[in-house]
């Protein structure tokens, strides 16, 4: 399967879950390490924001990778949600069923960087467009 198509899908369910009514959050780097992959990640915003997904572009690049859903299940681990590394890299996350856990990153991380964080923008103007959409097209390749 095309990884491009794969990424499009897992935006897609991040977006429907929005719309569903649950509470979804992404933190991004405000500043990342790699302007292409940044570039095709940006591309993504305007359907997720559309959908009511909150963006908080955090200060400083980000490398955690962390989610917590229902205030109760946290996985945690090195992978990075895109086909690239579902797909190509040796990755490794826990799954952990504990509020406690929950409750501790929603107060050791979410809301301390939530403090910090801008909100997330879409794209504007026909040329910033074009050039995230064609660093998404690639993206697989980044």
């Amino acid at each position: 399967m095309n990884p491009y198509v794969t990424d499009r899908r897992m935006i897609g369910r991040i977006a429907d879950a929005a719309r569903r009514g649950a509470k979804v959050r992404l933190f991004v780097p405000a500043e990342a390490n790699n302007w292409a992959c940044a570039a095709a990640q940006h591309h993504h915003h305007r359907a997720l924001l559309d959908a009511g997904v909150r963006i908080l572009e955090y200060p400083t690049m980000l490398h955690a990778k962390a989610f917590v859903r229902d205030n109760e299940d946290v996985l945690a681990g090195t992978c990075n949600l895109e086909a690239w590394s579902l797909r190509r890299f040796f990755e490794l996350d826990v799954l952990v069923r504990s509020r406690a856990l929950a409750t501790q990153f929603e107060e050791g991380f979410s809301t301390p960087a939530e403090v910090v964080s801008t909100p997330g923008r879409p794209v504007v103007g026909p040329r910033e467009r074009l050039r995230t959409q064609a660093f998404a097209i690639i993206s697989p390749l980044l």
